[in-house]
Protein backbone atom coordinates (compact mmCIF):
# COMPACT_ATOMS: atom_id res chain seq x y z
CA UNK A 1 0.00 0.00 0.00
CA UNK A 2 1.32 3.07 -0.84
CA UNK A 3 1.97 6.60 1.52
CA UNK A 4 -1.00 8.16 -0.82
CA UNK A 5 -3.36 5.32 -0.08
CA UNK A 6 -3.18 5.04 3.10
CA UNK A 7 -3.58 8.79 4.01
CA UNK A 8 -7.29 8.00 1.42
CA UNK A 9 -8.16 5.11 3.28
CA UNK A 10 -7.57 6.13 6.93
CA UNK A 11 -9.58 8.31 9.81
CA UNK A 12 -6.99 10.33 10.76
CA UNK A 13 -7.15 12.04 14.25
CA UNK A 14 -6.85 15.85 14.06
CA UNK A 15 -4.48 18.08 14.80
CA UNK A 16 -0.70 17.06 14.69
CA UNK A 17 0.52 13.62 15.98
CA UNK A 18 3.43 15.49 18.01
CA UNK A 19 4.04 18.30 21.10
CA UNK A 20 5.51 20.44 20.38
CA UNK A 21 9.51 20.07 20.92
CA UNK A 22 11.26 22.90 22.84
CA UNK A 23 15.26 24.07 22.94
CA UNK A 24 15.48 21.44 26.09
CA UNK A 25 13.80 18.83 24.82
CA UNK A 26 15.74 18.75 21.46
CA UNK A 27 19.15 19.02 23.32
CA UNK A 28 18.32 16.08 25.55
CA UNK A 29 17.26 13.51 22.55
CA UNK A 30 20.44 15.16 21.02
CA UNK A 31 22.63 14.47 23.65
CA UNK A 32 21.13 10.42 24.35
CA UNK A 33 21.71 9.98 20.39
CA UNK A 34 25.15 10.92 20.21
CA UNK A 35 25.88 9.34 23.51
CA UNK A 36 23.98 5.87 23.20
CA UNK A 37 22.61 5.95 19.60
CA UNK A 38 19.31 6.01 21.67
CA UNK A 39 16.62 8.60 23.19
CA UNK A 40 13.05 8.66 24.96
CA UNK A 41 10.90 11.22 23.48
CA UNK A 42 8.80 11.63 26.79
CA UNK A 43 5.22 12.28 26.48
CA UNK A 44 5.49 12.89 22.66
CA UNK A 45 2.18 12.05 21.59
CA UNK A 46 -0.80 14.35 21.31
CA UNK A 47 -3.97 13.00 23.15
CA UNK A 48 -6.19 12.52 20.64
CA UNK A 49 -3.44 10.34 18.66
CA UNK A 50 -2.61 8.23 21.39
CA UNK A 51 -5.69 7.86 22.46
CA UNK A 52 -6.67 6.49 19.20
CA UNK A 53 -3.91 4.49 18.87
CA UNK A 54 -4.79 3.01 22.59
CA UNK A 55 -8.48 2.34 21.09
CA UNK A 56 -6.97 0.21 17.51
CA UNK A 57 -4.64 -1.80 20.24
CA UNK A 58 -7.28 -3.14 22.42
CA UNK A 59 -9.48 -4.25 19.28
CA UNK A 60 -6.50 -5.99 17.88
CA UNK A 61 -5.40 -7.91 20.61
CA UNK A 62 -8.24 -10.24 20.50
CA UNK A 63 -6.88 -11.55 17.21
CA UNK A 64 -2.97 -11.18 17.64
CA UNK A 65 -0.86 -14.37 17.92
CA UNK A 66 1.75 -15.34 20.60
CA UNK A 67 5.50 -15.45 19.39
CA UNK A 68 8.44 -17.43 20.87
CA UNK A 69 11.56 -18.56 21.23
CA UNK A 70 13.68 -20.01 23.99
CA UNK A 71 17.10 -20.61 21.19
CA UNK A 72 19.51 -18.07 19.99
CA UNK A 73 17.22 -15.00 20.67
CA UNK A 74 14.59 -15.30 23.22
CA UNK A 75 11.64 -13.75 23.03
CA UNK A 76 8.09 -14.27 24.04
CA UNK A 77 5.06 -11.51 23.23
CA UNK A 78 1.88 -11.20 20.90
CA UNK A 79 2.14 -10.24 17.96
CA UNK A 80 -0.18 -8.40 15.67
CA UNK A 81 0.08 -6.02 11.99
CA UNK A 82 -0.50 -2.29 12.24
CA UNK A 83 -3.72 -0.82 12.38
CA UNK A 84 -4.53 2.16 10.15
CA UNK A 85 -3.69 4.78 12.84
CA UNK A 86 -0.40 3.10 13.75
CA UNK A 87 0.34 3.41 10.58
CA UNK A 88 -0.63 6.80 9.64
CA UNK A 89 1.02 7.87 12.99
CA UNK A 90 4.01 6.17 11.09
CA UNK A 91 3.77 7.85 8.07
CA UNK A 92 3.72 11.12 9.90
CA UNK A 93 5.92 13.67 7.77
CA UNK A 94 6.49 15.28 11.22
CA UNK A 95 7.45 11.79 13.03
CA UNK A 96 9.26 10.90 9.61
CA UNK A 97 11.95 14.03 9.74
CA UNK A 98 12.87 13.28 13.55
CA UNK A 99 15.21 10.18 11.90
CA UNK A 100 16.19 12.57 9.95
CA UNK A 101 16.95 15.62 12.00
CA UNK A 102 18.86 12.66 14.61
CA UNK A 103 20.22 10.19 12.06
CA UNK A 104 20.54 12.22 9.01
CA UNK A 105 19.40 10.48 5.68
CA UNK A 106 15.72 10.10 4.37
CA UNK A 107 14.16 7.01 5.96
CA UNK A 108 11.07 5.11 4.77
CA UNK A 109 8.47 2.70 6.71
CA UNK A 110 9.23 -0.93 6.03
CA UNK A 111 5.81 -1.71 7.25
CA UNK A 112 5.58 -5.53 6.69
CA UNK A 113 8.24 -6.11 9.89
CA UNK A 114 6.52 -3.64 12.02
CA UNK A 115 4.12 -4.48 14.04
CA UNK A 116 2.34 -4.21 17.49
CA UNK A 117 3.09 -6.01 20.41
CA UNK A 118 1.75 -7.28 23.59
CA UNK A 119 3.78 -8.25 26.44
CA UNK A 120 2.43 -9.43 29.80
CA UNK A 121 4.44 -11.28 32.99
CA UNK A 122 5.51 -14.00 30.55
CA UNK A 123 6.83 -11.64 28.27
CA UNK A 124 9.93 -10.32 27.07
CA UNK A 125 12.64 -9.62 24.24
CA UNK A 126 16.47 -10.81 24.31
CA UNK A 127 18.95 -8.40 23.64
CA UNK A 128 19.53 -8.37 20.02
CA UNK A 129 19.91 -6.13 17.17
CA UNK A 130 17.25 -5.40 14.80
CA UNK A 131 17.18 -7.50 11.25
CA UNK A 132 17.03 -6.98 8.82
CA UNK A 133 19.72 -4.45 8.73
CA UNK A 134 18.94 -3.36 5.58
CA UNK A 135 15.26 -2.40 6.33
CA UNK A 136 15.46 -1.21 9.79
CA UNK A 137 18.47 0.65 10.05
CA UNK A 138 16.79 2.70 12.32
CA UNK A 139 13.25 2.30 14.62
CA UNK A 140 10.54 4.54 16.67
CA UNK A 141 8.86 2.50 19.37
CA UNK A 142 5.71 3.78 20.58
CA UNK A 143 4.65 2.90 23.73
CA UNK A 144 0.79 3.03 24.48
CA UNK A 145 0.53 1.19 27.51
CA UNK A 146 2.10 0.26 30.62
CA UNK A 147 0.96 -1.10 33.64
CA UNK A 148 2.65 -2.23 36.93
CA UNK A 149 1.84 -2.93 40.57
CA UNK A 150 5.03 -1.13 41.57
CA UNK A 151 5.89 1.53 38.99
CA UNK A 152 8.68 2.56 41.42
CA UNK A 153 10.27 -0.70 42.02
CA UNK A 154 13.55 -0.70 41.35
CA UNK A 155 13.49 -4.36 39.78
CA UNK A 156 11.43 -3.97 36.84
CA UNK A 157 10.59 -5.35 33.31
CA UNK A 158 9.24 -1.68 32.61
CA UNK A 159 12.67 -0.67 31.03
CA UNK A 160 14.33 -0.69 27.56
CA UNK A 161 17.88 -1.74 28.28
CA UNK A 162 20.25 -0.28 25.66
CA UNK A 163 23.73 -1.86 25.70
CA UNK A 164 26.72 -0.90 22.68
CA UNK A 165 27.61 -1.92 19.66
CA UNK A 166 29.34 -5.22 20.56
CA UNK A 167 27.68 -8.53 22.14
CA UNK A 168 30.40 -7.88 24.61
CA UNK A 169 28.34 -4.94 26.40
CA UNK A 170 25.17 -6.81 26.87
CA UNK A 171 24.66 -6.72 30.76
CA UNK A 172 26.00 -3.33 31.06
CA UNK A 173 23.13 -0.75 30.26
CA UNK A 174 24.71 2.24 28.86
CA UNK A 175 21.03 3.82 29.28
CA UNK A 176 17.84 2.47 30.50
CA UNK A 177 14.57 4.22 29.19
CA UNK A 178 11.14 3.76 30.72
CA UNK A 179 8.35 2.46 29.73
CA UNK A 180 5.25 5.23 29.73
CA UNK A 181 2.41 5.41 27.35
CA UNK A 182 3.18 8.70 25.34
CA UNK A 183 6.62 7.93 24.84
CA UNK A 184 8.15 7.40 21.62
CA UNK A 185 11.84 5.90 21.86
CA UNK A 186 14.06 6.73 18.19
CA UNK A 187 17.32 4.01 18.18
CA UNK A 188 19.62 2.71 15.87
CA UNK A 189 18.52 -0.78 16.86
CA UNK A 190 20.23 -2.61 13.84
CA UNK A 191 23.34 -1.27 15.41
CA UNK A 192 23.07 -1.19 19.07
CA UNK A 193 22.40 -4.02 21.14
CA UNK A 194 19.48 -3.86 23.25
CA UNK A 195 16.64 -5.35 25.81
CA UNK A 196 13.12 -5.32 27.30
CA UNK A 197 13.64 -7.88 30.20
CA UNK A 198 10.88 -10.32 31.72
CA UNK A 199 8.21 -8.55 32.95
CA UNK A 200 7.42 -9.09 36.70
CA UNK A 201 4.23 -10.31 38.17
CA UNK A 202 1.24 -7.95 37.03
CA UNK A 203 2.88 -5.91 34.27
CA UNK A 204 2.59 -5.62 31.07
CA UNK A 205 3.17 -3.19 27.71
CA UNK A 206 1.84 -2.16 24.69
CA UNK A 207 4.17 -1.04 21.97
CA UNK A 208 4.41 -0.19 18.60
CA UNK A 209 8.01 -0.62 17.18
CA UNK A 210 8.16 0.66 13.24
CA UNK A 211 11.50 0.04 11.25
CA UNK A 212 12.64 2.30 8.48
CA UNK A 213 15.41 1.82 6.41
CA UNK A 214 17.81 4.26 5.16
CA UNK A 215 16.07 5.83 1.24
CA UNK A 216 18.74 8.28 1.03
Amino acid sequence: MTEDAVSKDTERPDGSPLRQMDTQIRATIAKHVIETSFAPFEEAITSNWLSCMQAEARDALANSVVAEQTEGLSYRAKISGLGPVARSFLLEPSVVSLLSEYFGGRYALSEDISCLTFYDADGHLGAHLDEPAERCSVTIIIYLAATSPDPNAVETGLVLNVYGDSEASIGQPRLRIATRPGTIVLGRGARIWHERPPLKPGECVTAITGCFRLVG
